[in-house]
């Protein structure tokens, strides 16, 4: 998804920034009115730094302090036709609450704030949602994706989406999680062990399937004892 298709939903236009001319200590002023954590620096309309609350300590005792005159951090804004996976490098790179956004011609644009971020990237994985969580603990070596697939999909489940990581420092072994959506959560999981698939984890049964497979054993009983 590229960050021009969540602006809409994502992006503060009215969230305040400061010219690197303005005098230091009105922006922290405005700053601990507003409850501010941080806040954009524009020199010419582009985004040059982020100022913080501490970064402006003892300025209101030093008359003609700009924000320019500041020891700030540098950072640079993102643009419209980044992708949203990419803000991540943004979050590794800044403990800030928000990331500048600059338009088609480098000027601010105004800022995305992490959380919505994140609200976004959830919903493209699909958490959250009335799904089920599937984890495969499998070898590295030799790995078939579309053959796990596969064996998902012909036990009556969708596909929503997936992700792996390494179970071992050597990476020797790798996790799959997958997000599914299934009638029947119980019968997929048992069919993939019957396929020699080792389960790492498997949501756990809501209280109508557990109720529904309990009934279904009781029939099988019931049938047995007959």
């Amino acid at each position: 998804m590229l960050l021009n298709e969540c602006i809409e939903d994502c992006l503060d236009r009215t969230y305040p920034s400061f010219a690197d001319d303005s005098p230091a200590g009105e922006v922290l002023a405005l700053m601990q009115e507003k409850g501010l954590q941080c806040a954009p620096i524009l020199h010419e309309g582009r985004v040059v730094a982020v100022v913080r609350p501490e970064d402006l300590a003892g300025s209101k005792k030093k008359e003609g302090l700009r924000l320019g005159d500041l020891s700030s951090t540098p950072v640079k804004s993102v643009a419209y036709n980044e992708h949203l996976f990419n803000l991540f490098e943004r979050f590794r790179a800044s403990s800030d609450s928000i990331i500048p956004v600059s338009d088609e011609d480098g000027r601010y644009a105004g800022v995305v704030e992490k959380s919505r971020v994140l609200e976004k990237i959830a919903m493209v994985f699909h958490l959250g949602q009335d799904a089920t969580t599937l984890e495969l603990d499998l070898p590295s070596h030799g790995l078939k994706l579309s053959e796990i697939i596969a064996t998902i999909e012909k036990n009556d489940a969708t596909l929503l989406s997936f992700g792996s990581y390494y179970a071992d420092p050597e990476k020797e072994s790798v996790v799959l999680a997958f997000r599914v959506q299934t009638h029947d959560q119980f019968r997929l999981v048992k069919n993939m062990e019957k396929y020699g698939y080792a389960i790492r984890y498997a949501s756990p049964l809501s209280a109508s399937e557990y109720d529904e497979l309990r009934e279904k054993a009781l029939e099988f009983i019931r049938y047995m004892d007959m």
